[in-house]
């Protein structure tokens, strides 16, 4: 495809020169940096600043068409949903993960079933169709992972709460999914075995993203001197993607198991030591660790597919999906609605959860944005339900910018009215509890030998005194 069609697509009235085209993407860039740095300063999430510049440059200064950022968006979101969730898939704990595994599913899971059925009851409640309605709740029934990740990690908020908002993302993409084809299936007089659907999604991207992880990260160790290993690692990503997806699994699963195997390799290791028969020689020539270059790339990369994954969000907008007044109403009562399913969900949540407390409650309700996954599921619905297509389109979009607004205003409210903890009092916390298993082994297994030692010399100075003792007995006896 031509590059003058790409920038005048949709009615574009001039034309950008190739270094022109440089200076646009520069600018982009420049956008999403400084973006950051506000975020950063203020907390205020850059997600809406870059949807809102999207929006700009294809309905007022008509730079790029909304048909042709459709045409792109999903092939640009699936290589941003692989680079945005492996990066999260580093910077995650996975024995916290596993702390919190139990309540994040049922949380996850409860939110997403009870959202998708309010939203469906409302709509058939208007006289609406049932079918409508159901895929109406399930396209919005779930948060948005490439949009909540990297907000998410960039806001103090507990570990728990972290893990939380993260696995109800990534969970919720693939609920959208297979809801999507389940309804769709049934609509069309298919028939699908929903939890068989579900188990293949989950375990065939969990097996693949392990194995490869621990394989990736020894060949890493022979290439480690060739300067382009990163980027074979964003290979193996893409292949592992790709992979999972051919087989029935959950491509944005497997990127983020992928990241997370990778970074907490060497401490999973450790800690089934104990149930390895080998020697703690031979493991550590294996060396499961990751660089600091790996992670520092992939935070680099994230931040640069991100800003563009927001861009072309934002792109996707045309005005007249939200410019009926009975539509914008319609929108609205559905938002206060998943905002009130969230609300009560959150509330049980804080008092079940004791690891949560008022602060990360109110972050968690926030933290509800929408995004791609919801875009393009709600064009599939369009091309299937021709006649529908317009109003699915509406509601998908004008939800996906209000609850991205509502996260925006809500974490920068949150801030002011909530302040994190001071870093002084974080830091009272035991040190040992921020060192990695493998050091914190160390020193245990030192602390044993130190006091191993300091029992073998009390008791020798025990047994000399003993015998100083008895010689001057001895002498006393002679004299």
């Amino acid at each position: 495809m031509p590059l003058s069609y790409v920038l005048t697509a949709g009615g574009g009235t001039g034309k950008l020169s190739p270094s022109a085209f440089l200076g646009f993407i520069a600018g982009i860039i420049l956008a999403g940096f400084v973006a950051d740095l506000i975020f950063k300063k203020f907390s205020i999430p850059s997600t809406l600043f870059l949807i809102l510049l999207g929006f700009f440059l294809t309905n007022v200064l008509h730079i790029v068409s909304p048909d042709l950022a459709l045409i792109i968006a999903p092939y640009f979101g699936a290589m941003a949903f692989a680079i945005i969730l492996f990066e999260g898939g580093l910077a995650l704990d996975v024995y916290a993960l596993v702390k919190k595994l139990g309540i994040a599913f049922v949380f996850s899971s409860v939110l997403f079933f009870l959202s998708s059925l309010a939203v469906a009851l409302l709509w058939v409640a208007y006289g609406g169709d049932p079918y409508v309605g159901a895929l109406i709740g399930i396209m919005l029934g779930g948060t948005s992972g490439a949009i909540v990740l990297p907000t998410i990690s960039k806001l103090k908020t507990s570990p728990e709460a972290n893990i939380i908002a993260k696995f109800e993302a990534v969970l919720a993409e693939i609920y959208i999914v297979v809801g999507t084809s389940v309804v769709l299936n049934m609509m069309m007089g298919g028939n699908v075995n929903v939890a068989q659907y579900l188990f293949n999604s989950i375990v065939n991207a969990t097996i693949i993203a392990i194995v490869v992880g621990f394989v990736w990260l020894q060949v890493i160790k022979v290439l480690v001197q060739n300067e382009v290993y990163y980027i074979l690692t964003l290979g193996v990503l893409f292949g592992v993607y790709w992979l999972v997806e051919l087989l029935g699994g959950s491509g944005p699963l497997a990127a983020i198991i992928l990241g997370m195997v990778i970074s907490n390799a060497q401490n999973i290791v450790n800690r089934i030591i104990p149930f390895l028969r080998i020697s703690r020689e031979k493991l550590d020539m294996l060396n499961f660790s990751l660089d600091e270059f790996t992670k520092q790339a992939s935070v680099e990369l994230s931040f640069v597919f991100s800003t563009f994954f927001f861009l072309i969000l934002g792109m996707t907008v045309k005005v007249e999906y939200i410019a009926n007044l009975s539509i914008i109403q319609g929108i609205l009562g559905v938002f206060l609605l998943l905002v009130l399913v969230r609300a009560i969900s959150t509330y049980i949540l804080y008092k079940v959860d004791r690891d949560i407390d008022a602060r990360d409650a109110w972050i968690l309700l926030f933290m509800m944005p929408r995004g791609l996954v919801s875009a393009i599921v709600a064009f599939s619905i369009g091309a299937v339900l021709t006649d529908k297509a317009e109003i699915i389109l509406a509601y998908a979009f004008g939800v996906i910018l209000i609850s991205v607004l509502w996260m925006t205003v809500g974490t920068f409210l949150t801030r002011i009215i909530l302040p994190p903890l001071p870093e002084e009092k974080s830091e009272d916390k035991p040190k040992e509890r921020e060192k990695p298993p493998a050091k914190a082994e160390k020193d245990l297994w030192t602390r044993i030998v130190d006091k191993e030692r300091e029992i073998i010399d009390r008791t020798k100075d025990l047994l000399q005194g003993k015998k100083k003792t008895k010689k001057r007995r001895r002498k006393k006896k002679k004299k």
